[in-house]
């Protein structure tokens, strides 16, 4: 595949990928949708998707030394213009982004009240979509067998007082709980819109019994942030994720091409 000079390179397996037309998407409010891309299907949506692209994101996507980088950027940002076109009535092609002071993607043009949050790690991409909210969506791969507390400085200036004491007590199986709190982490401060760039020890996640397994909370410096769905997502027994949503009692649902 070429398109402009952007190749769908390397050889993989390969996903059937059906895109949902444009006309039947459709967001009501205070629902929250989770979007999966696997990495099987990045080269099909290059295939489909690369001549969305607007030229400066063809010139970062060629900037990737391989191949398989080049095309997951290609993959991801392709699919978050064809579901934003969508949401919106619009072309995927004629949407334009800017880049936030954390180098995140902000829809410039048209000016809408949809939010979206992406994120990737190797094997799997999740964009998370809302109105009239902030939102954010994190997912990272699980690493089987690592103590975390072993690594010198590990988390230093991530964890709150709080989080590093439940990862002590977590130990010697603390990976798992140590990418518990940061998606959780990583969610909720995307959707502040801040990162990492805040301060992320005065932020605390733990869970919320009250409202079930996989419900989560957080607390900024002891004071509950209220209003808010938090839940770790169940991306697979390779996956921890987790999402933010400044909705009450959102409706969170999973779609997948």
């Amino acid at each position: 595949m070429q398109h402009d000079g952007l190749a769908a390179q390397g050889a993989g397996a390969t996903a059937p990928l059906v895109l949902p037309q444009p006309e039947r998407l459709a967001l009501p409010a205070g629902a929250v949708q989770v979007w999966r891309l696997d990495d099987a299907q990045v080269d099909p949506a290059c295939t489909r998707l690369a001549q969305t692209l607007a030229p400066d994101e063809r010139a970062r996507a060629l900037a990737y030394r391989h191949a398989r980088h080049c095309n997951g950027y290609i993959a991801r940002r392709g699919l978050l213009r064809w579901l934003v076109g969508g949401y919106l009535h619009c072309r995927p092609e004629a949407l334009r982004f800017t880049v936030s002071a954390f180098g995140k993607p902000v829809l410039q043009w048209p000016q809408a009240r949809l939010a979206f949050s992406v994120s990737h790690t190797d094997g799997l991409a999740l964009l998370a979509f809302a109105r009239d909210c902030r939102v954010g969506v994190d997912v990272e791969r699980r690493a089987g067998g690592l103590d975390i507390a072993e690594i010198p400085g590990f988390g230093r200036g991530i964890f709150s007082a709080q989080e590093a004491q439940l990862l002590a007590r977590a130990r010697p199986a603390s990976a798992d709980a140590l990418l518990g709190i940061w998606t959780r982490k990583e969610a909720l401060l995307k959707a502040l819109g801040t990162g990492l760039s805040a301060d992320p020890t005065a932020y605390t996640t733990e869970d919320d019994w009250r409202r079930g397994a996989g419900h989560w909370l957080a607390s900024h410096l002891g004071t509950p942030i209220s209003g808010w769905t938090c839940l770790d997502l169940d991306a697979g027994a390779g996956f921890r994720a987790a999402l933010a949503v400044s909705l009450p009692d959102a409706s969170v649902t999973w779609h997948r091409c």
